[in-house]
């Protein structure tokens, strides 16, 4: 996955992957609730760097998380951002159902187990997050997985997980 992804997998993964990036880095118990508490500077930071991905923060910021809600909101703004737009009516829709995005979100899921120590201990900008996603994804075993998953039934295929959505 890289800043100039071309596909609607890529594309839609850079969004799942942000706003999981910003839920681990900003979320905040209040009242025993969870809410996503973005400081103003690191939104600012993203609006420069990330034009597209910021206005799910302005969206979210200081907005109570639920899973549901989470869900909610990403699959909205995946939608407005490029259903229609960048791809044609109902690809993005069809996409996130598809074999390739679960394995996708399987993927990132793995990742994200494997590095959540070393992320807890370094807070990382959106970039190093996904520099260091994209940099795992190149491992000979990381690629073998993935063609095994690719190669499987749909019925073997990994379906999403509470992880990551």
């Amino acid at each position: 996955m890289s800043n100039a992804c071309n596909n609607v997998i890529c594309d839609l993964s850079r969004v799942f992957s942000f706003e999981h990036w910003a839920r681990f880095y900003f979320t905040v118990e209040r009242d025993g609730k969870t809410f996503l508490e973005v400081p103003a500077e690191v939104v600012e930071e993203c609006r420069k760097k990330h034009p597209d991905l910021a206005p799910l923060l302005d969206e979210t910021n200081n907005q109570e998380l639920t899973y549901e809600s989470s869900c909610q909101n990403v699959g909205a703004f995946v939608c407005r951002l490029y259903d229609g737009e960048r791809y044609g009516p109902g690809v993005v829709t069809k996409t996130i159902d598809s074999k390739d995005f679960r394995i996708e979100l399987h993927m990132f899921g793995l990742w994200l187990k494997g590095h959540e120590n070393y992320l807890d201990e370094h807070n990382v900008d959106f970039d190093t997050w996904l520099e260091m996603f994209t940099e795992w994804n190149k491992l000979e075993q990381v690629a073998a997985y993935r063609k095994r998953l690719m190669e499987s039934s749909a019925a073997d295929t990994p379906a999403g997980e509470k992880t990551v959505h």
